[in-house]
């Protein structure tokens, strides 16, 4: 009776402990938010522009009357709508929503290790890994955080055999990255290859309905079915301009970021051991076929379209690694030093402690300026020295957008239609005759999607004319300067 006592009592201070360290790594995440609440990434600006316009009664547009959809993840730009409301500010809104689901991340991967391995102290580990990775602060405002509580729900319910809830959750995941949906056959190819017991399918008919009336509702409002900046991203791979396998080389380096220091891959390296090791853990092999099989449909859509490598992408990945390295320590301590099982699992707690005390200043030189300072000026120079009326054509459009408060043409074509038809080609210059925009801001010297302007300008039709009193290092802004008499001689000359 005593050693089943002292069994439970251990027990019980083992848990209240993995609870308490849990909840301190959530505490150092409250307090990295807000210390990067004011960052301010170019894309999530997008979303906010989307946002703020319907708030303002334009419509859930990003140029008011223009209706294309540059939305790729059209769940976090309903739930951001709520906060932006409240807080009157849509950049708050979307920084709201994408704090809140990486603390809802944190807490979905805790339970799903504790599901997987029945231990809360590997599970806290989870959340002491995710505290240090420069990654996880990266991307705020971004739909990352979302895609990736999504992903562990979805798990979580699966493994827990809640088919209806499952089928709903599975559907929201494809609303916040349509990636999302190959969970689906990495889940169907466990359930076939472990006999697991098939959802009914009436769990079908909600996820499916979900989909189909947002496909629907992007017909009606922007009349297309598909958003324009999926698709664009995909034409863009196409072009060629990003290079082969640029998603994949990208991938390995996104790995160093925040685990290296002066390009020291000892740290890196252990955990990639440890994550290795948890392949040998019994009870979490169906999550690894599962995780695995996903992870190799996601790369592989990213590799073969040859999608520009955003660092937002790489979210799951990091996540994955953290599930992967807690359940490499389970087995460590459970199979080669059971004696030391205690001393391993706490002493872990202590080395990403320490990694974490390392990691933070870290974090803080190389995640730079919360703000693309100069985009920002762009923006609002744009704003102070332009007709309000005027339309600007930019490659970046998030902060020069949001500060203008200007009409965008999007070189790239994330927003503007048809133009990333033109790029899937190779032709960069055409869009100019389609939207004949007012300015064009480019890199100096130019850029690879901006090749069209460099033969505008260099072209002696005198159709751009260069605004000298935009003085920024590195970027030049022009006038484009065509009367209605000359306006198709000079545009033959790029088409």
């Amino acid at each position: 009776m005593d050693s089943t006592y002292n069994h439970y009592s251990t027990k019980l201070i083992s848990t209240c402990t993995s609870h308490w360290i849990f909840l301190i790594s959530c505490l150092i995440l409250a307090v990295n938010a807000y210390w990067f609440w004011q960052t301010e990434v170019d894309d999530a600006l997008i979303y906010a522009r989307y946002i703020q316009n319907l708030i303002d009664g334009n419509g859930f547009v990003y140029n008011t009357g223009e209706y294309v959809n540059g939305l790729t993840s059209p769940l976090f730009g309903y739930l951001s709508i709520i906060p932006a409301f409240i807080l009157d500010d849509a950049r708050d809104g979307i920084m709201t929503i994408s704090v809140l689901f990486t603390f809802a991340t944190q807490v979905i991967y805790y339970h799903l290790v504790n599901t997987l391995v029945s231990d809360n102290k590997f599970a806290a580990i989870f959340a002491w890994l995710a505290v240090c990775s420069t990654i996880t602060y990266l991307n705020l405002g971004m739909e990352s955080s979302l895609f990736t509580f999504m992903v562990g729900l979805c798990l979580f319910l699966y493994f827990r055999e809640f088919h209806l809830i499952l089928g709903i959750c599975v559907g929201l995941l494809i609303l916040a990255r349509p990636e999302g949906v190959f969970l689906v056959p990495a889940m169907a190819l466990n359930t076939f290859l472990y006999k697991r017991k098939w959802p009914p399918l009436s769990c079908y008919v909600i996820p499916t309905l979900l989909i189909s009336i947002q496909l629907l509702f992007n017909y009606l409002y922007y009349d297309s079915f598909l958003s324009s900046s999926g698709m664009a991203k995909i034409y863009q791979g196409e072009s060629g301009v990003w290079g082969e396998n640029s998603y994949l080389l990208t991938l390995f380096t996104r790995f160093k970021f925040g685990l290296t220091v002066n390009g020291n891959w000892i740290v890196a390296a252990v955990l990639f051991v440890l994550a290795f090791c948890s392949l040998a853990l019994k009870s979490a092999r169906q999550f690894h076929i599962v995780s695995i099989t996903f992870l190799v449909f996601y790369t592989l859509f990213f590799t073969i379209f040859n999608i520009p490598p955003q660092a937002w992408y790489y979210a799951i990945y990091y996540v994955l690694l953290w599930t992967y390295v807690a359940l490499g320590l389970k087995w460590i301590t459970q199979v080669l030093i059971p004696k030391y099982y205690l001393f391993v699992s706490y002493g872990s707690y202590f080395l990403i402690l320490a990694m974490l005390i390392w990691q933070e200043p870290i974090m803080k030189s190389s995640h730079g300026s919360t703000v693309r300072e100069d985009y920002k000026e762009f923006g609002i120079w744009l704003s102070q020295n332009t007709p309000e009326e005027s339309s600007v054509a930019v490659v970046e459009i998030g902060t020069i957008g949001w500060y203008s408060k200007r009409r965008i043409i999007d070189i790239l074509g994330l927003v503007t239609a048809d133009v990333a038809i033109f790029i899937a080609s190779g032709d960069f210059h055409s869009w100019v005759g389609l939207y004949q925009p007012d300015y064009i801001l480019v890199h100096n010297p130019i850029s690879g999607m901006e090749k069209g302007i460099q033969q505008l300008a260099e072209s002696d039709s005198g159709s751009l004319t260069e605004v000298t009193s935009f003085n920024f290092p590195g970027f030049k802004l022009y006038q484009f300067v065509v009367d209605d008499v000359s306006r198709q001689p000079q545009l033959d000359i790029i088409t």
